[in-house]
C-alpha cells in the first residue's frame, strides 16, 4: 500500500494534479517511516525525485510544503481515498464535453473542489471563512444534487468533470 501511496503520487503529478500528488507523496514518506522502511535504493530515490519535480515546480514553496505536510498528516483510510481518485480519474475516459455544473451553486463547486482535494468539513470551512455546519449543508446538498452517496464518490465525480 505505501508503494502504491507513491506510485499513484507520480501518476497524479503527471497529470498536472500538482497539489494531490504532493499529498500522495507526503502520506509515503509518513507511512514509509511508520513501517520502518529505511530509505529507497539510490535509483529508486533518482526516480523518486523524477516522479516529485512536476508537482514541485508547479507549486510555490509554501503550497509544496503544505501539501507535503498534509499529506503526511493524512490517516491511511484518507490517504487511499484520494489516491483511489486519482486512479479513477485518469482510467476514466474524460468527459466528452465541459463539465455541466448540474445545477450546482458556484460555493457548491468551490466546496466540491475542497472535498476532491481531500479537505475535511472544518478544514473547509476556515478556508472559506464559513461555519463547519454551512458546509455540511453544501456538502448535503451536493450529495443530493449529484445523487452521490458519499464524500468520496462526489470527489470522483469532480475529478473526473475536471473540477478538481
Amino acid at each position: 500500500m505505501t508503494l502504491c501511496l507513491k506510485s499513484l503520487g507520480a501518476v497524479a503529478a503527471s497529470v498536472g494534479r500538482a497539489e494531490q500528488a504532493t499529498r500522495l507523496f507526503g502520506a509515503f514518506e509518513a507511512r514509509r517511516e511508520r513501517i520502518g522502511f529505511v530509505g529507497l535504493w539510490p535509483i529508486e530515490q533518482q526516480r523518486f525525485e523524477r516522479d516529485i519535480a512536476p508537482a514541485r515546480a508547479r507549486l510555490s514553496e509554501a503550497a509544496f510544503a503544505a501539501a507535503w505536510a498534509a499529506g503526511r498528516a493524512l490517516p491511511l483510510d484518507q490517504a487511499i481515498t484520494e489516491a483511489l481518485a486519482i486512479a479513477e480519474a485518469v482510467a476514466s475516459p474524460p468527459p466528452p464535453e465541459p463539465a455541466a455544473d448540474q445545477g450546482l451553486t458556484p460555493r457548491e463547486r468551490e466546496v466540491l473542489r475542497h472535498v476532491a482535494a481531500g479537505r475535511s468539513n472544518r478544514q473547509i470551512a476556515d478556508l472559506l471563512s464559513l461555519s463547519e455546519r454551512t458546509v455540511e449543508n453544501h456538502v448535503l446538498h451536493i450529495l443530493n444534487k449529484l445523487d452521490l452517496p458519499s464524500r468520496t464518490a462526489a470527489a470522483g465525480w469532480a475529478i473526473r468533470q475536471g473540477l478538481a
